[in-house]
């Protein structure tokens, strides 16, 4: 056996095969742009944070208000409490019947005497025109009496000039004598009885008036209890019947009442001025008066009822809304310990026929009305509702209003 010489061999044969690399991911564009938005993001934010910018407000120059003697509380007395109308009452029929006619409804405006309701009437109308009838009867009747009485008089007078000359026995003269007081006692039943029938007629018309429900007083309607077709009633007896028909009150008569601690009653009297702020009016300070400190304690509460009365009211305030009532601290001249407030002249003006200070109260504009006791160079000395902290507007514009936001200017 002979080995063949391997001889310019094909050695391509023995290289393994080569895999082809894997693709490469190119970017995403839409990542980078991600990317750099949240990163400008953060940035401005930062910016806003950190960055001072120059405020937008108008600025305006305060000055705080200068105390001179006495010890002054740091703020008012404030109490929470509810706007109540003090004159409202429940209209209810004074008969029983079916409603059968209703002309208000809630938020109607009504005059005293005016017809909110009529309650069904035929059977009252009835009774009225049969209370009628008889007194058409007693009154005829009267006529036939009357008649009667004037033939008995005529009678009788003429027996009594023949009685002397025997031209009649006494027979007949008590006979006519009889007839006479006979037709003067009918023509008294006669009467009695049209009495007795108008009094019958005054109270069908007392009945029928029942039937209509008026108004008692001017007043707002605020609540509707019943429908036409429902049974009301006096007392409302029944579970199908109904008592009152409407609610309505006096709105000139709202009030706050608000419940002050037994331990800072003392810090309040009747007459004494006062400010109301409502919820749902931001930035309106009402002026008011403590009209009612109700003579009596609540136990459980440890409080006593006050009631503070507007002095100017618009259509914005409602009852039963929440409000905030603050007490100016009683003035007493003679209490040495009493401070004395001064406020440049400059900043009281005349608003409403009141002497009126603008002071800002956290970026915002607030009034307050003020009493000027008297006035000494530029200053003048005013009692109202201010403290020590209290920045008062010097020289406000005739554009400033309450509620604006605005900013003290840096000296």
């Amino acid at each position: 056996m002979t080995n063949t010489p391997i001889r310019d061999a094909d050695v391509s044969v023995l290289t393994l095969p080569r895999e082809d690399s894997p693709p490469t991911r190119r970017p995403r564009p839409w990542l980078r742009w991600l990317t750099a938005g949240v990163t400008a993001s953060f940035f401005l934010v930062a910016l806003y944070w950190y960055v001072p910018f120059p405020s937008s407000l108008p600025e305006v120059d305060t000055t705080p208000v200068r105390l001179v003697g006495g010890h002054v509380h740091a703020s008012p007395l404030t109490a929470s409490g509810y706007v109540v109308a003090q004159r409202q009452a429940s209209v209810a029929s004074k008969g029983t019947g079916r409603l059968e006619y209703l002309g208000v409804t809630v938020g109607s405006h009504v005059a005293a005497g005016d017809v909110i309701a009529r309650v069904q009437q035929d059977d009252v109308q009835a009774v009225q025109h049969q209370a009628r009838a008889r007194l058409d009867v007693a009154k005829a009747a009267l006529t036939n009496a009357q008649a009667e009485l004037r033939d008995a008089q005529l009678t009788y007078a003429r027996a009594k000039a023949l009685l002397p000359k025997q031209f009649i026995s006494q027979a007949e003269f008590d006979t006519a004598s009889t007839r006479l007081r006979r037709a003067e006692a009918a023509v008294r039943s006669s009467s009695a009885a049209i009495a007795a029938a108008e009094a019958d007629v005054q109270t069908a018309d007392v009945m029928l008036e029942n039937t209509l429900i008026r108004a008692p007083f001017d007043g707002t309607v605020l609540k509707k209890f019943a429908e036409i077709g429902e049974v009301v009633a006096p007392m409302a007896g029944s579970a199908g019947s109904r008592g009152a028909v409407v609610l309505i009150a006096d709105m000139t008569s709202l009030a706050v009442e608000t419940e002050i601690s037994e331990s800072s009653i003392t810090q309040i009297a009747q007459g004494q001025s006062a400010d109301i702020t409502l919820d749902a009016v931001h930035g309106k300070h009402y002026p008011a008066t403590v009209e009612q400190i109700v003579p009596t304690a609540d136990r459980s509460k440890g409080t006593v009822l006050a009631k503070v009365r507007f002095v100017e009211l618009d259509d914005r305030v409602l009852p039963e809304m929440s409000a905030k009532v603050s007490f100016t601290p009683a003035v007493q001249p003679h209490d040495s310990a009493q401070p004395r407030l001064f406020v440049p002249s400059s900043s009281l003006v005349q608003k409403n026929g009141r002497l009126t200070l603008y002071v800002l109260e956290d970026e915002t504009v607030r009034e307050v009305s003020v009493e000027e006791v008297s006035k000494s160079g530029g200053d003048s000395e005013v009692r109202g509702m201010l403290t020590a902290s209290t920045q008062v507007i010097l020289a406000p514009s005739s554009s400033l209003q309450a509620g604006m936001r605005v900013r003290s200017r840096v000296p």
